[in-house]
């Protein structure tokens, strides 16, 4: 070999050397651009909000979810309809409006409804006329121009479980359904399926409670680890998912109260019972077609001689009222022989039983919508009726009003209730005597009322001879401490004039 083919393989090799450090070095810078990818990929994946329904993942619009300090806000609506309830604007109660104040949430089995700042959520099942009422974390806020919830409110409503780590920013969902499938799955005797037809005993399952039935038709209560909790020989259970017990029948037909635990709240000695105070833990109970009051220790707070007990909150949609059971938490109202009275929560009668009814069904303002009224919140008054006549009654038994009214009635105006009562006197026209009938403004009468009560006060310096009202003394009544009816006497005088001497 010359020393020509010598330099020319010489140049080969360096030329070899350099390509081959050349594709090394890009081999390299490859790899490293790669790895940069993948970090950034990952990171990008970690940072975007991951949503899987039933172990399914799922695309969402980016506001569904807003994540503050490590907590997860849900829109209500939006949520709602994905795990297929359908949501309304406005409160159940009073459902005809489109407040965007507030929300509810429909499905076939249950409605769910929700307020801007408020921390409560009630729930009923279409068919029973009792709400079941659950306290969240975190008041319902407005971002976004929608209503959101934290997650653990967004559970209650819609009956699911869900989930949020932090470290790979992902949301998992369990619907109710499917959570009813797995456990189900697990169990031969389960009795908390559609099949069974008993929505609470699913509902159950959230909770990790297992609703199960013996050959014998028996129910009892599994834990998710298949532990028993209650034993199968009831002919019946029922959850109730605010209070977290399970109502219990026996062979004899007889009800009781136990725990999620298995322990015995009340023992199953009725033929009816319910809660009616979760915070009170009050009990309706009855026997013979006879209602009563007892609380958790099974003590009686009022006997079991009534006909019935609570309203039908029904007739009176824009009161708002939240217990049927207990007004204004001080005022149980009852019937007995046809006749109305009042109980506070301790077992005193506060008002007799003697009158016809509780509340006004029906204004007199005939080119005007207007709302059946049994309570002013404002005031904590309670409309009663006696004779045909109506009057008011304050929350501890006080009269406000003889039951002399021809109606007590309300008008929602932008959003807003505004109380109203009418009442027939005898007016001087032209020398004749007529009757003729007086609205009053509600608000107006109770700021008479207050001024009366001032001005009749011992410590107050004033004229005791005579009063300037606007006819409202011939209502106010100067009641005993008893706060009975027949224990008061009525101003009558000049009542339309305003002149109204202080003679009783």
């Amino acid at each position: 070999m010359n020393l020509l083919e010598n330099e020319e393989m010489n140049q080969r090799n360096k030329r070899s050397k350099t390509l081959m450090l050349t594709i090394g070095a890009l081999i390299v810078f490859l790899l490293i651009i790669c790895i940069v990818l993948l970090v950034m990929i990952n990171n990008i994946e970690r940072s975007t909000l991951k949503f899987n329904l039933d172990n399914k993942s799922m695309t969402f619009a980016s506001d569904l979810f807003v994540i503050e300090n490590g907590k997860l806000y849900i829109a209500i609506k939006d949520f709602a309809t994905i795990m297929g309830y359908e949501a309304y604007n406005g409160d159940y109660k009073t459902r005809y409006s489109e407040d965007t104040t507030n929300c509810y949430i429909t499905s076939t089995d249950e409605i769910a409804s929700f307020s801007l700042n408020s921390n409560t959520i009630y729930k009923k099942v279409p068919s029973n006329e009792d709400y079941e009422y659950f306290d969240i974390e975190e008041p319902v806020r407005l971002i976004n121009d929608k209503l959101y919830i934290l997650s653990d409110g967004m559970e209650i409503g819609v009956n699911c479980a869900i989930q949020y780590n932090e470290s790979n920013n992902q949301i998992s969902v369990l619907s109710l359904d499917y959570m009813v499938t797995r456990y189900a799955a697990q169990l031969e005797n389960a009795a908390f399926t559609d099949d069974d037809g008993n929505f609470n005993n699913k509902k159950a399952v959230r909770r990790g409670l297992l609703v199960v039935r013996n050959t014998d038709g028996h129910y009892g209560v599994l834990n998710s680890s298949g532990q028993e909790i209650i034993g199968t020989k009831y002919t019946s259970i029922s959850f109730k998912e605010d209070s977290n017990e399970f109502t219990v029948t026996t062979d004899e037909g007889k009800m009781g109260i136990l725990l999620s635990n298995g322990v015995t709240k009340v023992e199953p000695n009725y033929t009816e019972i319910k809660q009616i105070s979760r915070d009170l833990n009050y009990y309706l109970v009855s026997n013979d077609n006879k209602y009563g009051v007892i609380n958790q220790n099974g003590n009686t707070v009022i006997y079991l001689e009534y006909d019935k007990i609570g309203v039908d909150e029904t007739r009176f949609t824009s009161n708002g009222i939240e217990n049927p059971y207990i007004l204004f938490d001080n005022c149980i109202p009852v019937s007995q022989n046809g006749k109305w009275g009042i109980f506070d929560v301790n077992g005193e009668l506060i008002l007799p039983i003697e009158y016809d009814g509780l509340g006004c069904i029906g204004g007199t303002q005939s080119n005007r919508v207007t709302n059946n009224v049994l309570i002013i919140p404002e005031y904590e008054t309670i409309v009663v009726s006696q004779n045909g006549k109506y009057g008011l009654v304050s929350s501890t038994g006080q009269i406000y009003a003889q039951p002399l009214l021809d109606s007590v009635y309300s008008i929602t105006s932008s959003g807003e209730e505004r109380y109203y009562m009418t009442l027939t006197m005898p007016t001087e026209v032209n020398g004749e005597t007529v009757n003729e009938e007086y609205t009053y403004d509600i608000d107006e009468y109770f700021a008479e009322i207050i001024g009366d009560e001032t001005e009749n006060d011992p410590n107050t310096e004033t004229d005791t001879n005579t009063t300037n009202t606007t006819g409202t003394n011939e209502l106010v009544s100067n009641t005993t401490e008893t706060g009975n009816v027949n224990d008061t006497n009525i101003v009558t005088e000049n009542v339309v004039t305003g002149n109204v001497s202080n003679q009783v």
